[in-house]
């Protein structure tokens, strides 16, 4: 029903941190963030994430002293904790509680750090736990994922993070080396320095990324889908990774080269999907990277999959006017009609300029779809009184009246609905069906007509007049009355004509040749001219289109036609003793 998602960007908060401005202002005033010739780079352990702040604080302390113990300055310079303090006082923030993302790179930023560990500590039933990351301050997405650090004292996990740290700085001098040759457009120079350093350091995902970026600036996909694939199983939260997975499946999937197997790009997908999950998950409170998975979704044709994404969104940011918009789209591409009219409620009642002639269009659709004629016609009506000129509308609210019983309303709707939009072929289509359903068979052919003649699709018109040729036939089939098979004949000569097709014919000639039957058995019995005349024309007009009809049905063609000849002497016997 619904395939697109027609979703505006959603727009960025106008709060910028207090660290981002000041980091803004440390960049723009200094030419360059080098460290001291004779000491080594400096790294930032700011306060972890923990339920418990006080240890937050203290994991991050017994850190940054067990670097200290096992590095020199000369090769790593651990930001003090009162470096990291002064600069979270002077810019409002609290030293006792961890930083989000953005805040943590602009305090990496602000104290010269060009890396810095974000991670969570816990307390278990043994001890501790440590799961941390080390991030390149150029680009907090871009970092290297440490062994999970456990220990009955919290020094014993410390020590864990920190000599996890040293080894995952050794791929640090060849990932600048990797990053400056793509920046200077120098790509095979960016891959040999990758793989050297990743010979001594196999497990090197900031690097290992930056070979993948080199690779897929060279153009080779399936050297970038090995290198990212290699880092999104050892760390699944690595963005670079995943959006760089993203857009090489999404590439080989739209643009498939010469003789690559169906199997290949079934897989291609089945991974997609895989990597758009893992991409939320990574960053679940981006919203614009949730909108582009989202979006992502609907063009594989999985919007059913964004259904859990945007009702975590909705629950963490509840009466957002634009989540609520896009989460309104999502679950109508899911098919999740109830799940849709609940948030279309509360969207329309946060921001009532979302109630337009659309959304009671599709509101009216997501009732009709859960089997709810009477709600259906209710949404309609309303939008109909919000938006009396608009078609949909009209035509929608006929449409839940016919479905619901209600014939004659629907008619007077339809008829509404035709007046509106005379160009508008569904609405031609449902006041015939309305029509048909009343017995009003002349205006259905007058309606068919005037369908046509405002350039409505012949063929869908010859099909409707089919289907109550169709029915008329078997009618007369059931009751033996001529007045059916008359009708039959009407509306199959109408489908014929609109767009000929051997179902028509088959009919056609069927119809012609049981209302033949019936008249010439009642013309000797009622001696009438009349009857006999019928008769003749009937298995004139049989004989005239079996034989079309007989190329789908060429065995019960055959039947008719061989019957035919059996009635034609009797027929013109009655005709030349009745007609005088």
């Amino acid at each position: 029903m619904f395939t697109v998602l027609e979703v505006k960007p959603l727009k960025a908060s106008p709060r910028v941190s207090g660290l981002v401005l000041i980091a803004l202002l440390v960049i723009t005033a200094s030419p360059a963030l080098a460290q001291s010739s004779r000491t080594g780079e400096r790294v930032m352990i700011p306060t972890l994430q923990s339920s418990d702040k006080t240890l937050g604080v203290q994991a991050a302390e017994a850190i940054r002293d067990q670097l200290q113990k096992q590095t020199n300055i000369r090769d790593v310079v651990v930001v003090p904790k009162a470096d990291i303090n002064n600069s979270l006082q002077s810019s409002g923030y609290p030293t006792t509680e961890a930083l989000a993302p953005g805040d943590a790179k602009a305090l990496a930023t602000l104290v010269r750090a060009p890396q810095y560990l974000e991670g969570t500590v816990t307390k278990t039933p043994t001890g501790y736990k440590i799961d941390s990351r080390l991030i390149i301050s150029r680009d907090m997405t871009k970092g290297q994922v440490l062994p999970s650090a456990q220990g009955a004292k919290l020094d014993d996990a410390a020590d864990q993070v920190a000599r996890a740290i040293r080894d995952a700085r050794r791929q640090l001098p060849a990932e600048e080396a990797c990053h400056n040759a793509i920046a200077q457009g120098k790509y095979q120079e960016a891959v040999a320095a990758a793989r050297q350093g990743l010979a001594g350091y196999p497990n090197a995902n900031i690097l290992a990324v930056c070979l993948a970026e080199a690779y897929n600036n060279l153009k080779m996909p399936d050297s970038v889908v090995a290198v990212a694939e290699r880092v999104r199983a050892s760390d699944p939260r690595n963005i670079p990774a995943l959006k760089m997975l993203t857009t090489t499946y999404r590439a080989r999937i739209d643009s498939p080269r010469p003789g690559v197997a169906p199997a290949r790009l079934s897989s291609d997908t089945t991974e997609l999907l895989k990597v758009l999950g893992a991409l939320a998950a990574a960053d679940p409170t981006n919203i614009k990277l949730i909108q582009d998975v989202i979006n992502e979704y609907a063009q594989l044709k999985h919007p059913e999959q964004a259904v859990p994404l945007v009702r975590d969104l909705l629950q963490t940011n509840p009466g957002d006017p634009q989540l609520l918009n896009l989460a309104w789209l999502v679950y109508l591409n899911a098919k999740d009609y109830q799940g849709a009219i609940d948030v279309g409620g509360e969207m329309t009642r946060v921001d009532t300029a979302t109630a337009t002639a659309d959304y009671y269009t599709r509101l009216a659709a997501a009732y009709s779809a859960l089997n709810q004629p009477q709600k259906a016609s209710e949404a309609a009506n309303l939008g109909a009184k919000k938006f009396p000129n608009d078609p949909n509308l009209s035509l929608i609210g006929a449409n839940t009246l016919y479905q619901s019983g209600q014939l004659q309303l629907a008619l007077d709707a339809a008829k509404k609905a035709v007046a509106a939009n005379p160009k508008s072929p569904q609405a031609y289509y449902l006041l015939a069906r309305i029509q048909g359903a009343l017995n009003q068979y002349d205006d259905v052919v007058n309606t068919l007509n005037q369908a046509k003649a405002n350039g409505a699709d012949p063929m869908a018109l010859s099909q409707l007049a089919l289907k109550q040729g169709s029915d008329a036939y078997k009618a007369g089939t059931a009751s033996k009355d001529r007045a059916d098979f008359q009708r039959a004949i009407k509306f199959l000569q109408l489908s014929d004509q609109l767009q000929t097709s051997a179902d028509a014919k088959f009919l056609l000639g069927a119809s012609a040749f049981s209302l033949g039957q019936s008249a010439v058995n009642d013309a000797n019995d009622k001696r009438s001219c009349e009857l006999a005349r019928m008769a003749r024309d009937a298995f004139n007009l049989a004989s005239i289109n079996l034989p079309a009809g007989g190329q789908k049905y060429p065995n019960e063609a055959a039947q008719l036609l061989t019957a035919i000849p059996q009635f034609t002497p009797a027929v013109d016997n009655e005709v030349k003793r009745f007609c005088k």
